[in-house]
């Protein structure tokens, strides 16, 4: 942090940013377009390995092209590296992602890093240019390993129970 960048605004642009990387993460796995595609600017470019392409075509692969032939997925993020330079930040987030397959069987876990240019506009952090480095990735059994019937199963909309306000116990 450069001695003449205020504290107090590093610290709050900092929280921003990772709430941009947080919500393109939530969005991904409740099939949330609307709130993935907020995590992008309207001109931002998305690469994915061999796939290049801007904000609404990553948002169609991703919630429904990849993701559809899938019974469940996360992406958590971790290691978190941020470097602000007024209205441009460039980070690099850690992340590790798992994905099973519909054959119930299969399930592809990976490891990167997504390396991001994020830009304020109108007051608002987000991804500008997006690469996504991979670091590993394996297949490995999914085969169920104990009963969670008492447990709610994540849902793809808004009925998932993370969208419940005001959070309600059921009886």
């Amino acid at each position: 942090m450069s001695q003449h960048v205020d504290p107090l605004r590093y610290l709050i642009d900092r929280q921003e940013i990772l709430d941009c990387i947080h919500r393109y993460c939530r969005g991904l796995d409740r099939h949330d377009d609307l709130l993935l595609e907020s995590a992008f600017h309207p001109d931002a470019i998305d690469n994915h390995g061999s796939w290049k392409g801007g904000r609404e075509e990553f948002v169609r692969l991703a919630n429904h092209e990849c993701h559809e032939g899938l019974l469940a997925h996360q992406h958590h993020v971790t290691t978190h590296n941020c470097d602000i330079d007024g209205d441009v930040a460039h980070t690099e987030t850690y992340v590790l992602f798992i994905h099973r397959r519909g054959d119930e069987r299969t399930v592809l876990c990976g490891g990167g890093r997504y390396i991001d240019r994020l830009e304020r506009r109108g007051g608002e952090w987000r991804i500008a240019r997006r690469r996504l480095v991979m670091d590993l990735s394996m297949t490995a059994d999914g085969s169920e390993f104990g009963a969670f019937a008492a447990y709610p199963s994540g849902r793809w909309d808004g009925t998932d129970v993370s969208y419940e306000r005001p959070l309600e116990i059921p009886s």
